[in-house]
């Protein structure tokens, strides 16, 4: 490379139009001085003699890298045997290895849907207001707050691991809802409803109903 830098003139492709260049101007500046412009020494004259010679000089270190490399080939081809019999068996243990992880990761990302269901019956209640039942599990899927798999704001699945965590967790730190239910009394017919706090603070401000217990009233 060092050797293509030095004699890039010689070594372009163009190299004949940039030297005749040259020269036609050499001649205007002789005729111009009052010189013969014959006598001015021609650089395309000179170019064409010295070319060959660095030409043979830029192939011979790359003929010899080519020798070196097909050298190095042939060696080559002679270890593949003893390199395949090295690299098989890592190749075998790297493949059980990944096999056994992958099983792994599969049996926790379904205890870690498993425990997304208690969080989820949590969420009906605190948040949502819904009372529902629950049923252990488990092995699950991995569920958004909503029920639906974790995807990306295309609709589509997104990665295991991390990514599917933080879009599950983003989900429910979105839920809102009415919030957790209180007792109420009716003053007309002592009939008990079940409102949400801010239903039922309206309603005893109003007189229409009152707290069912003391508690409920504190709260």
């Amino acid at each position: 490379m060092d050797f293509e830098a030095d004699h890039a003139d010689l070594l372009q492709s163009n190299w004949r139009d940039t030297l005749r260049d040259q020269d036609e101007a050499a001649g205007r500046a002789a005729i111009a001085n009052g010189q013969d412009p014959l006598s001015v020494p021609s650089a395309l004259e000179g170019a064409e003699l010295k070319r060959p010679r660095i030409i043979g000089a830029l192939r011979a270190p790359r003929d010899a890298a080519i020798t070196a490399d097909r050298a190095l080939v042939r060696a080559i081809r002679r270890e593949l045997p003893a390199i395949a019999d090295l690299v098989e068996p890592d190749v075998t243990a790297a493949a059980e290895e990944y096999i056994r992880l992958q099983r792994e990761a599969d049996a926790a990302r379904q205890r870690y849907g498993a425990k997304l269901t208690l969080r989820s019956w949590v969420t009906d209640w605190s948040k949502l207001g819904l009372e529902k039942d629950f049923w252990e599990t488990q092995e699950a899927d991995p569920r958004t707050a909503s029920g639906g798999p974790a995807v990306d704001i295309d609709g589509h699945p997104v990665d295991r691991g991390a990514a599917e965590v933080r879009v599950i967790d983003e989900s429910y730190g979105a839920v809102s809802g009415p919030g957790q239910k209180v007792s109420v009394r009716s003053t007309t017919n002592t009939t008990v409803l079940e409102l949400t706090a801010a239903q039922a603070a309206a309603l005893v401000a109003a007189g229409s109903v009152t707290y069912a217990d003391q508690e409920d009233a504190g709260a």
